[in-house]
């Protein structure tokens, strides 16, 4: 297995906990986020972020895929995934800082913020990546 190729592995697996982190938050934001109402539009946004996350799941596994079959994508495609999770944490920081406040929904908080976090290391990896790359042989 490539260094590239396991490196990506692990971003993968961070995606998949960010992903799971994010349905975790689904139920308590629905029903606790409004008093007496249910709050469809956090659910809706926080789908459409797991929508997100998935497609760039989508997209790790066919890089993965194209490095096992060594027909490796350009460097494009890393910096591409790389940034959108980034945009991606920064979108869902906002998120955790405006239920940071409310105390009965500080795990939400907690949650998105290790989301986060995660995001963030999955993107940094992801650039680790681009200069992990193996180097092409003369011959």
């Amino acid at each position: 297995m490539k260094k590239n190729e396991r490196v990506l592995i692990v971003a993968v697996g961070l995606l998949m906990l960010s992903i799971l982190l994010m349905i975790l938050i689904i139920p308590g934001v629905y029903t606790k986020s409004l008093q007496n109402a249910h709050n469809l539009g956090a659910v809706f946004g926080i789908s459409v972020v797991i929508v997100i996350h998935l497609i760039i799941f989508f997209t790790y596994i066919s890089l993965i895929k194209s490095i096992r079959r060594k027909s490796e994508k350009g460097k494009s495609v890393y910096i591409i995934l790389g940034v959108l999770l980034m945009l991606l944490g920064l979108i869902i920081l906002d998120g955790a800082f405006s239920f940071h406040d409310n105390k009965s929904l500080l795990y939400v908080s907690f949650l998105m913020f290790t989301t986060v976090f995660s995001d963030f290391v999955a993107s940094l990896l992801t650039f680790i990546a681009i200069f992990l790359k193996s180097p092409k042989r003369i011959s």
